[in-house]
């Protein structure tokens, strides 16, 4: 799945990472890739579909989240990815994965018999305002402005 968002008002911070150079890009796919995070979390706790339960459980004195299922296990935030001077990473999956989770897009996409039960873009759409202020706030860390 693809899906935009835009940033506006942030241009300066973008073209004073731009400038750092190498060390930008590299601050620029830390920031993507926690801002994406909440979105990922979104779309793996969807009750759309049951592949299996999903718990938390502690672990070494961490609450951690077992993810059931080979789908829901599969999904995950590509590396940073850049056309020009736009940073991107993919969430969950794309059309041309053929991985173990193909039937995912089915899910997603639905088929000629099957109608999608979209859970990426219900996960990109709650979190969305969540995943901007991620954003900002990395943004404005990796640029000491605070």
């Amino acid at each position: 799945m693809t899906a935009g968002l835009e940033v506006k008002g942030m241009d300066e911070l973008l073209e004073r990472l731009n400038e750092m150079g190498k060390v930008g890009k590299v601050s620029t796919a830390k920031v993507l890739t926690l801002a994406a995070q909440p979105i990922l979390k979104k779309a793996v706790e969807t009750t759309l579909f049951n592949d299996t339960e999903t718990k938390e459980h502690k672990s070494k004195g961490k609450m951690v989240l077992h993810i059931g299922g080979k789908g829901r296990r599969g999904l995950m935030v590509s590396r940073a990815r850049y056309k020009g001077d736009n940073g991107y990473v993919l969430i969950g999956l794309d059309k041309g994965d053929v991985s173990e989770i193909f039937y995912m897009k089915m899910l997603e996409w639905g088929t000629s018999k099957m109608v999608a039960r979209p859970f990426l873009r219900n996960a990109f759409q709650a979190k969305k305002n969540e995943a901007f202020t991620i954003m900002r706030a990395e943004l404005k860390k990796e640029l000491k402005l605070w």
